[in-house]
């Protein structure tokens, strides 16, 4: 049997998990066009309901509890099963809408690209978003059911996400050529921790999170001797370009940015394992056919991708 349960449930968790996302009544309630008075009185109605404690209100920030991160997980879980269910039930091939977490060397990628034009000859009318940005705001958005899954390089594990592996692309040690001569063809270990890095980072000396874009291997060999740091790979490469220092990256980025006649690059495929790519998901969540789909297709184009001829092309 199925359980009654009084007053509108949904709603009051369709309001929970605005404030939730947006950490304010406020802009919760721009969001879904409600009330102020609407959102709190469902949040009220949500912690009398179930006996916990939500969120700590601290200063203007409503900060959730453990209690409320559980049902954060378990909202999500629900308004996953009832999109698939809308999904299936209304014909997606006709019309939908999927939203897609990424980088953006693997969205710019020939695989991607030759991925997503066989999906879109199989559902022409389902309009497919491409969100990019840094690492860790693109895991956050995929926890908390702003994307339905990730294309990203990663480091490490999560408790809230699910990881499929596709490939792993080599990292590399980029130098300007005006400096090619300081350099041998290949590098150790003690070598590389003595060089002055331009870091792909927020900030160095910021916690490490288990769950990453750059290993951890990697950031302490750059975290030993950084004299900049940038979440931008683009500034980053002009910097090296400039000679300023140094930067290690993996070729998949490398090869999104068109700068190789600026710099060189030494193959650091014996000293740290390539960065790992994959698709990134909700654990537990459920997926609609159309998106289960289209991950079946970039695992079919992406798995096992070889970089073996751009490392000699590029070095």
């Amino acid at each position: 049997m199925i359980p009654e349960i009084a007053g509108d449930f949904l709603q009051q968790l369709r309001s929970f998990y605005y404030v939730a996302t947006c950490g304010s009544v406020s802009d919760a309630s721009n969001e879904i066009n409600r009330t102020q008075s609407t959102v709190s009185y469902h949040i009220q109605l949500l912690e009398k309901s179930l006996n916990v404690v939500l969120f700590s209100r601290i200063k203007n920030k409503m900060i959730l509890t453990d209690e409320g991160k559980h049902l954060l997980t378990w909202t999500l879980r629900i308004f996953d099963t009832i999109s698939c269910m809308h999904d299936e039930l209304c014909d997606a091939s006709q019309y939908g809408f999927m939203r897609i977490a990424g980088t953006r060397p693997i969205f710019g990628s020939e695989e991607f690209g030759r991925s997503f034009s066989l999906f879109h000859e199989r559902y022409p009318n389902i309009h497919v978003s491409l969100n990019s940005g840094h690492p860790s705001l693109l895991y956050s958005s995929i926890t908390n059911g702003q994307n339905d899954f990730g294309l990203v390089g990663i480091s490490g594990d999560s408790e809230e996400l699910d990881f499929i592996p596709l490939f792993r692309s080599p990292f590399l040690l980029a130098v300007s050529r005006s400096q090619t001569e300081r350099f041998s063809s290949s590098i150790t270990m003690e070598e590389l921790k003595t060089l002055p890095y331009i870091s792909f980072s927020i900030n160095l000396r910021e916690k490490i999170s288990n769950f990453s874009l750059v290993p951890r291997q990697v950031q302490e060999i750059m975290s030993h001797n950084s004299i900049l740091s940038c979440s931008s790979y683009y500034i980053i490469m002009n910097y090296v370009a400039m000679g300023l220092g140094c930067t290690i990256i993996d070729m998949l980025s490398l090869k999104s940015l068109n700068v190789i006649d600026k710099i060189r690059v030494i193959d650091l495929s014996s000293l740290l394992p390539g960065l790992q790519y994959g698709i990134v998901l909700r654990k537990k969540s459920s997926v609609s056919k159309f998106k289960q789909d289209f991950i079946n297709i970039i695992m079919d184009n992406m798995k096992n991708m070889n970089f073996a001829k751009d490392i000699h092309e590029f070095i």
